[in-house]
């Protein structure tokens, strides 16, 4: 068996990324790249905003209630992002994200934020031609979760949209409430979140919202993600990916140099724990082919 080793750094070199983003005032990266597209000049970062219902001016913000909703917490979510980007309010960080005049918090562990009406997709010209506008404000939302996630266990969702609504991204951790104990609900959630990160990355690209995987499969039928015909959970922590035989085989993604398994195991590990609490997380993930004894492995390390 082929063992491949990942690392926390991994994930930790990604959300540097990402939050250079945010402060550099990037739009969409390159999908799957990780990539910065650009940077634009600073705002003023001594311009403070008001939230939904109370004043928000950093760092006066209160305590935020033991409750996950609500406008206090929502404000402390905001607080958080701020402080971590080291500037003094929303209007510190670049555009687009300097355009976020409010927030709230509708319900428990989900947060919206709101941009001013003035939002201009792609206004650096570096999205690639299929990206839209959902592209580049879900990215907000990863940025986000990228900065406070690993100490917001409470919190699932941000969903990010012009003041008028007219254009609207979200981004989540989609949980599907398992119980880790229960090791074939887990292996379903980590299915399930591993799916919502493929449509997070290929829906523009495949020009439809991907809830089933002969959706991807229709769009990409040379990757070998598009094949996944089961996953289980051995033991706590643990997933085995069986893959089954196709048209991916000795194709674009399964050559000498990079191995299917190997290109399947790194790659869904990375979009699970994207989505998953820290102690959420996949620990080991093995990838088969069905009827072969080919594998792969992939390790998570703190």
């Amino acid at each position: 068996m082929n063992s491949l080793k990942g690392s926390r750094r991994t994930r930790l070199a990604v959300a540097a990324v990402l939050a250079l983003l945010a402060l550099s005032g990037c739009s969409s990266p390159n999908i799957g790249t990780g990539e910065s597209s650009g940077a634009v000049a600073p705002a003023n970062e001594n311009l403070t905003v008001q939230s939904s219902s109370t004043p928000t001016e950093h760092p006066d913000i209160p305590a935020a209630s033991p409750t996950p909703s609500g406008q206090e917490w929502a404000d402390e979510k905001v607080n958080a992002w701020v402080d971590n980007s080291g500037i003094k309010s929303v209007k510190g960080f670049l555009y687009p994200y300097n355009l976020i005049n409010s927030w709230d918090s509708p319900k428990a562990g989900h947060l919206r934020l709101f941009i001013d009406d003035s939002y201009e997709f792609n206004r650096d010209g570096m999205s690639q031609h299929f990206e839209t506008a959902t592209d580049e404000l879900r990215i907000m939302g990863l940025v986000m979760f990228e900065s406070i996630g690993d100490d917001s266990p409470e919190l699932e969702t941000v969903d990010i949209a012009t003041e008028d609504g007219f254009r609207s991204g979200s981004y989540s951790r989609s949980r599907t409430g398992a119980d880790p104990s229960d090791l074939d609900a887990w292996a379903d959630e980590k299915y399930v979140q591993w799916l919502d990160a493929m449509n997070d990355t290929y829906e523009s690209f495949c020009g439809f919202t991907i809830k089933k995987l002969e959706q991807y499969r229709e769009c990409l039928p040379t990757d070998p993600h598009a094949y996944v015909g089961s996953v289980e959970a051995p033991a706590e922590g643990e997933l085995v990916v069986t893959l089954s035989p196709g048209e991916w085989q000795d194709n674009t993604y399964d050559t000498d140099t990079m191995r299917g398994v190997d290109f399947v195991a790194s790659n869904m590990m990375l979009k699970i724990n994207s989505k998953a609490f820290a102690t959420e997380a996949v620990e080991s993930l093995t990838v088969v082919v069905d009827g072969t004894d080919e594998s792969g492995t992939e390790k998570w390390s703190e």
